[in-house]
This record gives C-alpha cells, structure tokens and sequence, in this order.
C-alpha cells in the first residue's frame, strides 16, 4: 500500500516536487488555490483536494510550499487549516522560507495537536526542485525527521539536520543573504570595469579562473543579468523578502548586518522601479543606473 503524502503549494517550486514525489511511488494529495496549478499537478499523477481538512485527513505527512509566512499561516491556523486535522503522527515538512519564529510557532501548534513540524527550506531553486537535488535545511525534532526521511529524499539530495526548530529557517536566510551579497558584490565590481574600459567577455574570463569567482556569477548571473535576461529563475519580490528577514532576525539577535541591510536598499531600490516579478539579477539596472554604465552581455561564443 502506497504511504498518502499531501503537498500545499504546487506553483513553480512545489510543482517539481509534488511531481518527484510521485515518481518517488508516494500517493500524493494536492491542494492549491490556483485551478490552473491544481490542474497541472493532477497532470504528473496527484490527486487534487477539494479542501485543506480532506488532504489533511488523507495524509500520513504534509509538504508545504508557499511564499511567505502569512501564507503558512492561513494554511496551517484555524478550524479549517491543516495542523487541526492531521493523523495523530503525522509530520508536516514546510520547505517555505519565513522567519524562524514562524516556524516555531507552527511546531508548537503542531506538537499541541499530536502532530510534528519541521521547518525544511530549501536551496538549489527550480533547477534543483526538477532535478530532485535540492539542499535540505531541517529545523525540528531528529526523530520527526527520521520519519520524514523517506518523503524528503524524494525531492533533494543533501539533508541537513539544523537542530531545534527555527533553526532551519535561520540557515536559509543566512544561504539568501551570501546569494545577495554575492549577486550585489559581482554586479557592482564588474561595472567598475566596465567603466574603465574592460570588456565583458575578458572580465568574466578572467574570473571564472581567479580568486574572485563566485557560484553565483558562474552559475546565475551569466545566464541572467550578464545575458539581458531577467526571466525569474528567482523572482526579486522573492529575494527582497528572504533578505528583509535576514535583517530582521539579525537585529532582533544584536547582529549588525552592514551588507546585508545596503544590499537590501538595493533590491528595495529596484522593487520600487516595478522590477518584483523578474529575476532578483534585475538589481544591475539600480546599479547601472547609479554608476552610469552598462554591463552589456556575455558573446554566445
């Protein structure tokens, strides 16, 4: 007999995983509040739920995927959320990425109601969601993650154990705040090379073997930014919220952030502009436009 698995989210990121976790031989429920998505998911071989109470009653775990925590919350809170209805034992893996407190607060909800909640967020974005290679951050009870192993190694490859809850959440936000710096950083150094006459090419040449390269420049900015595409592969309303929260916690733990908090003016400055929708590289048109250079692009050769 097949284990029933729920999945809460099947919008770029969960759509990849709802599908693995079919393939992975699990009998998947999903829920979603956009018909089309829904649709989209019965399409791979998911189920669709009419409602939060019938996935949750037919689901022996939960994977969540939403784009904030207001989300979570309305999702898992109240008479007809999830946490209420769940099996007694049932583990809820939430790979969305919010504030740590958030995560806290759902475990303790979950706990009251027999239940368990691990904050899972994850890193490796759609590429690694469609691949099943996603790194796995886990905050939350070891013996609820043992439980959860089976359905988390359907959807990544690299499981990582974070300790109590929250902890998770605390380490995605310190991976998106090195995504930023590293975006803003690269972005704003090539510009100053730009300006004094370098070409694009040779300065991404020259970095792909130096001691200033960097996985982001690499593996995101040269097919975005550097290529004048601003397609999301991760939207900038996104990054700009995982940062926000980066900063956050950070104050609220007396953690200065110097980079953090300018590299967030920046990605505020190009949400401002109307940018939110595109790629988080769209930051280089606020820093062109400060510098009063372009970046151009990458030669196809």
């Amino acid at each position: 007999m097949k284990t029933k698995v729920g999945m809460v989210g099947v919008g770029i990121m969960g759509s990849h995983m709802c599908a693995n976790l079919v393939k992975a031989g699990f009998d998947v429920h999903a829920f979603d509040l956009d018909a089309t998505a829904l649709a989209r998911a019965r399409e791979t071989g998911a189920i669709p739920s009419a409602d939060l109470r019938t996935l949750a009653a037919r689901s022996a775990g939960v994977v969540i995927s939403l784009p904030d925590a207001p989300a979570l919350r309305a999702v898992c809170c109240g008479d007809a959320g999830l946490i209420s209805h769940l099996p007694k034992g049932a583990v809820v893996c939430d790979t969305s990425t919010v504030d740590p407190a958030s995560a806290r607060d759902m475990a303790a909800l979950a706990r009251a109601a027999g239940a368990s909640f691990l904050d899972c967020p994850v890193s490796g974005g759609p590429p690694g969601a469609q691949a099943a290679t996603l790194t796995i951050m886990v905050g939350g009870a070891a013996d609820a993650l043992e439980r959860a192993r089976p359905v988390l190694q359907a959807i990544g490859r690299k499981i990582v154990h974070c300790g109590d809850s929250g902890n998770g959440q605390a380490a995605k936000l310190v991976n998106q705040a090195l995504v930023a710096a590293h975006t803003v950083a690269a972005l704003e150094a090539l510009l100053v090379g730009r300006k004094a006459g370098l070409d694009l090419d040779t300065l991404f040449s020259i970095l792909q073997t130096s001691s200033g390269r960097s996985w982001m420049l690499e593996n995101h900015l040269n097919t975005h930014a550097l290529a004048g595409n601003y397609q999301p592969g991760f939207a900038l309303d996104l990054m700009f919220k995982d940062l926000r929260l980066f900063v956050e916690t950070a104050t609220q733990l007396q953690s200065p952030v110097l980079i953090g908090a300018t590299a967030l003016q920046i990605y505020n400055a190009a949400r401002a502009a109307g940018n939110g929708k595109l790629d988080q590289t769209v930051v280089a048109r606020e820093l062109e436009r400060m510098s009063g250079a372009t970046l151009g692009v990458l030669s196809k050769s």
